[in-house]
């Protein structure tokens, strides 16, 4: 419990402390504070985002030609542009409430299977997979762990609340005690996805509370805390506040009480309904148990294989309201700390060394398993609710900043026609570099001579943008590769279609240059460019 203590007071320390105010970070709107909204931090930063989203995608088609022009006079071209002369960019700006379903579940807005999959699922494989088990019927063997049938015995002590941890005492659900079950495989009948809120719940979750990994545990780090129940419904509520509604949500804000004598006096004062009492929400305990063969005081008490305990989990046990445990039946041992001893019957216990008996009748023998109880106290809550701050407290949702998603209006992905070059992927998705200079030749000059209207040289080369992860915007994993030329009067259309359009380059690509380049290349004869082309 100190080392659960030591790795909560840095975050203790920056909460409660220090200077730090979580609202700064991410509220909307601050109390008080000056000028237009957004003042929390993160708000600020998506705002920065947002409004360089908007302006690359405004501006996402001059910019695509800006930067092939550059590039190809960079390697020695004169003249250099992309067909078409302004790209398009399929896209459209929506609203804050499309960001709901990849944080929260990892799904783009308007996922369609299989092709939009999501940005979580394709690149990480977040995924929850669902399994039926498939068991067989195995025989208790010796050696092997395991439970016979168990009767009686639950102590004097009966604390009925909130537990969390491991307890020592044995169990059986076994109908046939006789009979244990093995895994022997296993069918997997699907899965759910999920977005980076639930991907870092779970490891806060795992880090907190421990997990399993290969049918091995791995004890948290946290596990005597309510750490990471907080931290997730603090979290749910907040999320609730950005995508849904907006009426003020509470928590229980614990305070706890740890000295007895004060706690056993405000419990009295509760009871009693001393007027300033405060209300006392629950109680605490830790439980400390050891499963013996032998009773305490037994010579063998203690040996080696012969009792089982808590190992380093012990019961931690909330009741509702005030638990006082003087009025137990129980003895109190060292202060604070009361013990009970009983004790319950089974058939046997391979864990402390109880092999199976039977008697003259073939029948088990039922025999003793000694139980030593140690309750722990640790103290009482008498905190209080309180409201959770709504990060998005906006006068208009619009105002918020919002996702740039692709406009499937314009074109959508063709399970019918695949085909890379046809559709929507050939008309938005698909480029032609052009790359000219007035000049012979670098190799073979003498080969490649300048009688032709252009005066020069043109080299071509047909680009495809792909995302081999998913059809969307959301997933930033796309690739572009040059793929053989077709289609060549459809990008003689589209290159004079879009001439006059290269005045918007402001001056870095002319409309001229892509008239007199289209003038050169509209002779050649399609037939006979795809036999030059396809060599």
């Amino acid at each position: 419990m100190a080392r659960q203590r030591d790795i909560l007071a840095p975050v203790s320390s920056l909460f409660n402390d220090s200077s730090f105010r979580m609202e700064e970070l991410t509220t909307w709107r601050l109390r008080g504070h000056a000028g237009p909204p957004p003042h929390g931090q993160l708000w600020q930063a998506a705002e920065a985002l947002d409004e360089f989203s908007q302006a690359t995608a405004t501006s996402a088609g001059v910019l695509s030609q800006l930067n092939a022009s550059r590039f190809g006079q960079l390697n020695g071209a004169e003249v250099a542009f992309v067909v078409p002369v302004v790209p398009t960019l399929p896209a459209r700006r929506s609203s804050f409430n499309d960001f709901e379903r990849p944080v929260k579940r990892g799904l783009i807005p308007d996922r369609t299977y299989p092709q939009r999959l999501g940005v979580y699922d394709r690149l990480y494989k977040w995924r929850i997979y669902r399994y039926r088990d498939i068991r067989e019927r195995d025989r208790l063997v010796p050696g092997r762990p395991g439970h016979g049938a168990i009767r009686g015995g639950r102590g004097n002590v009966n604390l009925s609340g909130r537990q969390r941890g491991r307890s020592a005492r044995g169990h059986s659900s076994n109908p046939n005690p006789h009979w244990t079950y093995r895994t022997v495989g296993r069918v997997l009948l699907g899965y759910t996805v999920y977005g980076p809120y639930q991907w870092m719940m779970r490891r806060i979750n795992g880090y907190a509370q421990g997990w399993w990994h290969e049918r091995h545990y791995y004890p948290g780090q946290l596990a005597d805390t309510y750490f990471h129940e907080y931290i997730r419904r603090v979290a749910d509520i907040k999320l609730g506040y950005l995508w849904g509604s907006k009426r003020p949500r509470y928590i229980h804000y614990p305070q706890w009480i740890t000295d007895f004598q004060r706690c056993r006096t405000l419990g009295a004062q509760a009871a009693s309904g001393v007027p300033g009492a405060p209300r006392i929400n629950r109680t605490m305990f830790y439980l400390v148990e050891i499963r013996s063969r032998y009773p305490k005081g037994h010579p063998s008490y203690l040996s080696p294989g012969s009792y089982v305990t808590n190992g380093e989990l012990p019961l931690a046990i909330w009741i509702k309201g005030w638990e006082d445990p003087t009025t137990w039946s129980v003895p109190m041992i060292s202060q604070w700390v009361w013990e009970d001893r009983y004790y319950y019957e089974t058939t046997e216990d391979w864990d402390i060394g109880i092999r199976m008996k039977r008697d003259a009748s073939g029948r088990p023998v039922w025999q003793k398993v000694y139980m030593i109880a140690q309750y722990v106290f640790g103290g009482i809550d008498v905190g209080g609710e309180v409201e959770v701050t709504n990060p998005a407290n906006c006068d208009d949702i619009s105002d918020l900043p919002a996702p740039i998603l692709m406009d499937t209006s314009m074109g959508d992905y063709d399970m019918g026609r695949p085909h890379h070059d046809l559709g929507v992927r050939r008309e938005l998705f698909t480029l032609l570099g052009v790359a000219s200079q007035r000049d012979t030749a670098r190799a073979w000059p003498g080969r490649f001579g300048t009688d032709n209207p252009f005066g020069g040289i043109t080299g071509l080369a047909q680009a495809e943008v792909f995302n081999t992860t998913s059809w969307d915007l959301w997933t930033q994993d796309w690739k572009a590769k040059l793929v053989p030329i077709t289609q060549w009067s459809d990008w003689m259309e589209k290159m004079i279609a879009g001439a006059e359009d290269a005045a918007l380059t402001n001056g870095q690509v002319s409309p001229d240059d892509v008239t007199i380049v289209y003038e050169y290349l509209r002779r050649f004869d399609e037939a006979m460019v795809n036999q030059s082309l396809h060599h």
